[in-house]
């Protein structure tokens, strides 16, 4: 879908596109060589990408107005003036002349308002044209055609294309599943609907991972107060909170996965191979690894990584389709140092391979197997929720104790609902406590229902 590549890949060249321009500047209006100004560019572009990710001004704003779209990049500039100066006269840049700081300044405001202005009027056109749009239903009884063509309009301009409208009760409560699967649906807008079918419409769209956004009754100038998108004349909410949707918290997220995948492969998987090796050979000869297809993000197969556990026979072979019966305590499928390695946590030690690779994250939902995954999604509560986000080689309801077998739909509810509070409160001090937990479990012996 071209709006997860958007957030994968264009939102971050964006930003580091800023990031050249700022240096590109630097160098030539204060006439100095690159090799001459490394420290000086590592600073700016630190004191750049500070206001830079919290006003997010390097995406391509979803609005009609230009001065709403300039909006963050004068907030930026601003700041990162303001930091120039300061950082200038403490001493941590090159001292120059105040006219050539001047010149620096008014030359990087004028290049970032420009390329601030050809990312919005390329987006803005090619989001008017139909693309880079997703697909909205609309549900709501108060609409007039003029509300209603008013808000596809401005929708455009957010890159929503509201494909479907229901205003029927009883359209709601009989087609929903039928419009939604038929039209691919990615967002669905609700407005002033009563209590009943609100609840019905949100319990939906947690069941089937769909995007649920408010409509609200509200003033429009409170609304920009409040800092919501206006589309229609209509302030736009966003019902759930997530926290990984914006660039900066996943910048921040996916270098703490870098930094461990590489601590982990340099000082531990560089050796501990061998030895795994070794006591497989003594314990149950077979391969070392044992990889199997996983559902990630977006329900998107991946294979998994770990070290092999259990006798290789052909019940092994079944596991990797998915097809054997699960590993009970006590399992005779799974000898002493395969025992011994899940007590530990060392048999996931591989999947840090697959979080170097971006299928995973260090911490997250545990992966399920593909026919598993699609099972549990028909049986349990807002369960594709989970797919939000990357997979982890451990995670919240991990280090609680909910992992292991998935029969007991009334853990995998729970594990579920742990997973989904993780979504929704997502933080770099989360992370942390989460590996440091896990940490202790695994030199304590004490992962639970590691078996």
């Amino acid at each position: 879908m071209f709006q997860e590549r958007y957030n994968r890949i264009v939102l971050p060249f964006f930003f580091l596109s800023e990031l050249f321009l700022l240096a590109g500047i630097y160098l030539f209006t204060m006439g100095i060589s690159l090799s001459n100004a490394g420290i000086d560019l590592l600073v700016i572009s630190i004191i750049w990408a500070l206001p830079s990710l919290f006003f997010r001004s390097y995406r391509a704003p979803r609005t009609h107005s230009r001065v709403a779209a300039l909006r963050p990049q004068t907030k930026t500039v601003a700041i990162f003036s303001s930091l120039y100066f300061g950082f200038t006269i403490l001493g941590f840049l090159s001292f120059t002349f105040i006219n050539d700081i001047i010149q620096f300044l008014l030359i990087v405001m004028i290049f970032q308002f420009i390329y601030s202005l050809l990312k919005y009027e390329f987006f803005h056109r090619y989001r008017l044209s139909g693309k880079n749009t997703r697909n909205v239903l609309l549900i709501g009884s108060l609409f007039n055609d003029d509300d209603f063509e008013k808000l596809k309009k401005d929708g455009l301009h957010y890159g929503y294309h509201i494909s479907n409208r229901i205003d029927d009760i009883n359209k709601i409560n009989q087609g929903l599943e039928h419009i939604i699967s038929q039209n691919k649906i990615d967002l669905v807008f609700l407005r002033d609907m009563d209590e009943n079918i609100s609840k019905k419409v949100s319990s939906f769209c947690d069941q089937y991972g769909i995007r649920l956004k408010l409509l609200l009754n509200m003033d429009v100038i409170i609304g920009r107060k409040a800092g919501l998108d206006i589309m229609g004349g209509f302030p736009v909410m966003d019902v759930r909170k997530e926290p990984l949707l914006y660039l900066g918290n996943r910048i921040i997220k996916r270098s703490l996965d870098i930094i461990m995948a590489i601590l982990s492969i340099i000082f531990v998987l560089s050796w501990l191979p061998l030895i795994v090796k070794l006591f497989q050979m003594i314990s149950s000869p077979g391969p070392l690894f044992f990889i199997q297809k996983r559902i990630g993000r977006d329900g998107e197969a991946f294979p998994l990584y770990k070290f092999r556990t259990m006798v290789d026979s052909n019940e092994a072979k079944l596991a990797k389709e998915g097809k054997a019966e699960k590993t009970r305590e006590g399992d005779v499928r799974v000898p002493w140092f395969g025992r011994l390695l899940r007590q530990t946590n060392l048999d996931e030690y591989p999947q840090f391979l697959n979080v170097l690779m971006g299928s995973m994250s260090t911490i997250g939902p545990r992966p399920h197997m593909v026919g598993e995954d699609h099972e549990l999604a028909e049986h349990v509560n807002h369960y594709r929720m989970r797919r939000f986000v990357k997979p982890g080689i451990t995670g919240l309801a991990a280090i609680k104790g909910y992992r292991g077998g998935t029969d007991d739909l009334d853990l995998m509810t729970k594990r579920t609902e742990l997973d989904i509070w993780y979504l929704e409160n997502w933080s770099l001090w989360l992370d942390i406590k989460i590996i440091a937990i896990t940490i202790w479990q695994m030199a304590t012996f004490r992962i639970p229902k590691a078996y």
